[in-house]
């Protein structure tokens, strides 16, 4: 039976930027693939509690900006804790990458090109034409652009957030390997080790 890591993120996460190529190359290496789920933030914040950004208190606030630039150093992997275009509407986005999953395409390499634009590039990819360059950049058709409204898609969008909800997710990135839940990108040693005794 094939392995996956089954992959909730919400678009403009930081956390969720940090994790993404850590986890390609953890899949790669166990020779599992990763069914990429992007959700609504609002709607996962609802359920388990979560508050966005700026309305939490200023400590924590605070304290994030340590840990992104405590992780940004330790891995290695160029952030600007204060993008230009944050927060941001991450549905176009979102139905882009459902737009291309759904016709088979491995995502990945195109959820990072966007996500690299909100974190390295300040572009706005709420902007049609900062996600029509993703697609280029990642040798994907621009139809996907076109098809993210679709009704199909939306649906998707809807049901991937559902699901996250009735899994209990509260937050993002979070990770699945079988039935067992990994909350954040620090998780994902642990997401490693559950594929390792798998096999």
């Amino acid at each position: 039976m094939s392995k996956v890591i089954t992959h909730y993120f919400f678009v403009p996460s930081p956390w969720a930027f940090l994790g993404l190529q850590r986890a390609m190359e953890i899949a790669k290496r166990h020779n599992a693939s990763l069914d990429h789920r992007p959700v609504d933030p609002a709607e996962i914040f609802k359920h388990g509690g979560g508050v966005p950004l700026h309305q939490r208190p200023i400590p924590r606030q605070q304290y994030r900006m340590v840990e992104l630039k405590r992780w940004r150093k330790f891995l290695d992997i160029p952030l600007n804790e204060s993008p230009k275009f944050f927060p941001v509407d991450g549905s176009l986005a979102a139905g882009t990458m459902i737009a291309a999953k759904r016709d088979g395409h491995d995502i990945s390499n195109l959820i990072m090109a966007i996500m690299e634009d909100i974190w390295v590039n300040d572009r706005n990819v709420a902007a049609p034409d900062t996600i029509a360059s993703a697609l280029a950049r990642t040798g994907l058709d621009g139809k996907y652009l076109e098809q993210a409204h679709d009704q199909t898609v939306t649906h998707t969008f809807k049901s991937y957030t559902e699901d996250a909800k009735t899994l209990n997710i509260f937050g993002a990135p979070t990770y699945f390997v079988d039935d067992e839940m990994f909350w954040g990108q620090d998780r994902l040693d642990f997401v490693d080790r559950a594929l390792s005794e798998a096999e």
